[in-house]
């Protein structure tokens, strides 16, 4: 089970048997009855003062390490388990038809060029617009090595962040292969490669070499030295390298600041008074989805994408490019044939 997988589910167990403790008089966790699950359903959709409302995909997860649970405990053998009663299902329907909103994702980070004749170059921020804001000092050399190489291997933050020198080899046309141990959708540890390309291989050299990195995590926070007052050093030039790597936090952190600089510095060209919610839409998952509109873009199916980039499932692959699905169906392709420019009305 991949350690992100293990701590949703502690966390949602822990708020399930909290509920559980806190109600007059309390009640029985496992087993559940179906009654509680609906009462749990219900609270948790509907918020409080301090307490936002859980998103349809977030009962769903609840719900499900409910049940993981229950089958641990040897439930569900030999009869159904409470978790798929009739009345937890229609809640569940009811609160997804009552939210009346698709889920949020985060915006994607396509590259910033047309992957295809005739199309035209994505808008708003880009992996491009990101590495164009980054210099050249220790910090820009991690950063844009960070961004480069979210990119091209459509990295979950776990994966990312678990990136050791050992995991990279590099290729003689300069490109290079990147073992990803485990990921999310790797329960067996079975292990998966991606391809980099040959500008990340080089972002990559550029700051393991400044950082004298040779072996461990490769991407590590870079703890800033004050230099003497009156000095002319280069920001960055008194720096010391730390031996863990980056956090989830810590990576978040850097994209947004580089999202800002980007704007800054005039790469992005955005309305003033809609850039900092654009900056805030942006999380280390906007990469994948990045990649994967990218892709599919490109004209690549989605089995191909899916078996790529480690989807779950080509229809999850689908969903991240649903937008640009509505341009390319067969209704476009057939209809843009019959009835594109140049015709009549």
């Amino acid at each position: 089970m991949a350690p992100a997988t293990r701590a949703a589910i502690t966390a949602d167990l822990k708020c399930f048997l909290a509920w559980c403790a806190r109600r007059h008089p309390p009640v029985q966790a496992v087993p559940a009855a179906p009654e509680t699950l609906v009462h749990y359903l219900r609270w948790l959709a509907s918020g409080s003062p301090g307490r936002s409302p859980a998103r349809p995909a977030t009962l769903a997860r609840r719900i499900a390490s409910i049940a993981r649970i229950h089958r641990v405990l040897g439930f569900g053998e030999s009869e159904p388990l409470p978790t798929q009663a009739g009345m937890v299902r229609d809640t569940l329907k009811a609160i997804r038809r009552q939210s009346q909103e698709r889920q949020r994702q985060a915006a994607p980070l396509r590259l910033g060029a047309a992957m295809a004749e005739g199309q035209a170059a994505p808008e708003g921020m880009t992996v491009e617009a990101l590495l164009a804001a980054c210099g050249s000092d220790i910090l820009d050399l991690r950063d844009a090595a960070l961004i480069s190489l979210a990119y091209d291997a459509g990295l979950r933050v776990s994966e990312l962040v678990a990136v050791q020198v050992g995991d990279l080899t590099a290729h003689e046309d300069g490109s290079g292969r990147l073992v990803i141990p485990r990921s999310k959708t790797d329960q067996e540890g079975e292990g998966a490669l991606a391809w980099i390309s040959p500008e990340t291989m080089r972002r990559l050299a550029a700051w393991l070499c400044a950082a004298d990195i040779a072996g461990g995590a490769v991407l590590r926070r870079v703890h800033l030295l004050p230099a003497p007052p009156g000095d002319a050093e280069e920001r960055g030039a008194r720096h010391t390298i730390g031996d863990k790597p980056l956090t989830r936090q810590g990576v978040v952190a850097i994209l947004r600041r580089r999202a800002r600089a980007a704007i800054a510095l005039g790469h992005v060209a955005i309305d003033p008074d809609r850039a900092e919610a654009a900056i805030r839409s942006l999380s280390a998952h906007s990469f994948r989805v990045g990649l994967t509109q990218d892709l599919f873009a490109a004209g690549e199916d989605g089995a191909g994408i899916a078996l790529a980039l480690r989807w779950s499932s080509p229809g999850t692959a689908l969903h991240y490019a649903r937008e640009l699905a509505v341009g390319s169906n067969a209704a476009a392709r057939v209809l843009g044939r019959m009835r594109g420019a140049g015709k009549a009305d």
